[in-house]
């Protein structure tokens, strides 16, 4: 006689173990724990001279002064004079003055770790081994993650971009109807993208227009339009030097120039280059086209042409200035000589202020100069441009 008796508990030894896997407590059982919250850092300590102490987190530092996030007290900025100890938790690198912080670079001589500071010198310790800095050698003390960003990692193509946008509009309805419209754009990217490393390249982006309607019925409308656009690619040899190209674009309506156009290259030198000052040297050798409004001759017996092709340089300045509640000044200024026609130079100046008014809008005034020396019969050499707008700041 058979018996079914093995395949019988086979069966239910089989069904015990599945109910087992599919059981609610199995599953409890089996949850994974729940992770273990990280540790807390501990805050940075900052003693004064005098015994006085804040905890917080250390911003940033140079070879004369502390950046320091205090809990209670917000941002506070303390010479290294008056701080008797620092004490971070977080890892911060020092970089010593003359001392260069390269992209993708292993940077080995530029030390990262926790830091102190005794009053005489910062110590940065990481991994058992401590490196020593004396105060009158510190350059820039730098946050890791920052550190890090800035020269392991590929900067972004919006990353760097700093400068302003400005708008203005005014419009008269009386006897005579008026439009003035004043735009201006003016960028800056710089590669890499922090004043503590060495300058590789630098993009410049400036646009200014003044477009304006005059109407007097039963007259038809008269219109001026001014423009300016510039773009300059810089790369630098030295922190101060470096090779540039550039183009120009003019259009002057009062002045009967239709478009002028300027390609370029040369060398610039930074002469000022501090975080209140600047003041950048340039000089260029140039192919220049001039388009008129009417054929003019630029010398004695030469058939009256609408459009000069000229050989010639471009020398110029761009001066910045920081005065106290965040107004800045600035000038730039620019002559264009001309090797092949003497008599057809041209120049730009513009000086101008920005004065903040909330947050990241400011108020700016300029007065800007264009020069033409060989303008059409009928039109005047020069003209003055006064414009107020409104300015967004970037970033």
């Amino acid at each position: 006689m058979k018996t079914y008796f093995p395949r019988v508990s086979a069966f239910m030894i089989g069904c015990t173990f599945t109910a087992m896997l599919t059981s609610p407590l199995h599953l409890l059982a089996a949850k994974k724990p729940a992770p273990k919250p990280a540790a807390k850092v501990s805050p940075d300590v900052l003693v004064f001279s005098n015994g006085d102490k804040l905890t917080g987190t250390l911003a940033k530092a140079d070879g004369a002064t502390v950046e320091f996030m205090a809990q209670d007290a917000g941002k506070v900025s303390v010479p290294w004079s008056k701080i008797k100890q620092l004490q971070t938790h977080e890892p911060f690198a020092v970089i010593a003055k003359n001392q260069d912080a390269l992209r993708k670079h292993q940077n080995s001589a530029i030390p990262v770790g926790d830091l102190s500071y005794d009053g005489k010198v910062l110590t940065v310790s990481e991994s058992g081994q401590q490196a020593t800095i004396p105060l009158d050698q510190v350059g820039n003390v730098i946050d890791g993650p920052t550190y890090h960003k800035n020269v392991d990692q590929r900067q972004g193509l919006l990353q760097g971009i700093s400068g302003a946008l400005t708008f203005g509009y005014a419009q008269v309805n009386s006897t005579f109807n008026t439009k003035t419209i004043n735009t201006g754009v003016n960028l800056s990217r710089i590669v890499p993208a922090v004043p503590w490393m060495k300058p590789a390249f630098r993009t410049l982006l400036n646009f200014t227009n003044s477009y304006s309607t005059f109407k007097e019925s039963p007259n038809p409308t008269a219109v001026t339009n001014i423009l300016h656009g510039s773009l300059e690619e810089d790369e630098y040899f030295k922190p101060r030097f470096y090779a540039l190209e550039q183009a120009i674009y003019d259009k002057n309506s009062v002045e009967g120039l239709s478009l002028q156009q300027i390609y370029g290259g040369g060398l610039g030198y930074a002469l000022i280059k501090r975080p209140k000052q600047s003041l950048d040297l340039s000089g260029t050798v140039n192919y220049t086209q001039q388009q008129f409004a009417t054929p003019i001759a630029l010398t004695a017996g030469q058939t009256p042409n609408a459009t000069q092709n000229l050989v010639g340089a471009t020398v110029a300045d761009n001066y910045m200035y920081k005065l106290p509640h965040n107004i800045v000044l600035t000038e730039n200024a620019n002559i264009n000589p001309q090797f092949n026609y003497p008599q057809a130079y041209t120049a730009n100046a513009t000086v101008g202020a920005t004065m903040p008014i909330i947050k990241k809008f400011a108020l700016t005034v300029q007065a800007i100069d264009n020069f033409l020396n060989d303008p059409p019969p009928g039109f005047k050499t020069n003209s003055t441009q006064y414009t107020t707008g409104l300015t967004y700041t970037l970033p």
